[in-house]
């Protein structure tokens, strides 16, 4: 039997059996883990993105995980993810991602002036992203501000991560 054969019939056998390839099951983890983190379940979402990232190991679901990690109040966890994402050389998406949830990281662990940062970077990569968007100018002027308000920072950031154009097949 020749080699194409055999991986043909393995492959047919497989998906007989329901086996899905991993990218799918990748992408099916992580859009389940967006609804949970939208919907305020993040311990269920930080599993479906650290799931997903044992399918294809990945920037975006580090990253993600890194924001349910965030609203669950585990800062050093969502540092350590984020650290984790950008080691896996993310797409723009992802980069952006990572900036808004690092200059939160660093203004919950008092680093103000790399807080400050990040939320520039986070400005910057957003705007090449999302251009005239209504939202950056609030960020904008909180980045100026003497005091950030976390809280109001993080509202303004995960509003604006919905607007990205997120492609779960190519994070």
């Amino acid at each position: 039997m020749s080699k194409r054969l055999l991986a043909y019939l393995m492959t047919v056998s497989l998906l007989a059996l329901g086996c899905t390839p991993p990218l799918a099951t990748f992408a099916t983890d992580m859009y389940e883990g967006n609804q949970q983190l939208t919907q305020g379940h993040y311990s269920t979402a930080l599993a479906s993105f650290l799931k997903a990232n044992t399918y294809h190991p990945s920037a975006g679901a580090y990253a993600y995980a890194a924001m349910a990690a965030y609203k669950l109040n585990d800062i050093s966890l969502a540092d350590s993810y984020l650290v984790q994402a950008q080691g896996l050389n993310p797409n723009q998406v992802v980069t952006c991602i990572i900036y808004g949830y690092r200059s939160l990281v660093r203004f919950s662990q008092g680093n103000d002036p790399a807080g400050r940062q990040a939320l520039l970077e986070y400005i910057e990569s957003y705007k090449s992203l999302v251009p005239g968007s209504p939202t950056l100018r609030e960020v904008e002027f909180m980045a100026m501000a003497p005091q950030v308000d976390t809280f109001a920072l993080q509202k303004l950031i995960d509003e604006q991560i919905q607007q990205l154009p997120i492609d779960y097949d190519r994070m």
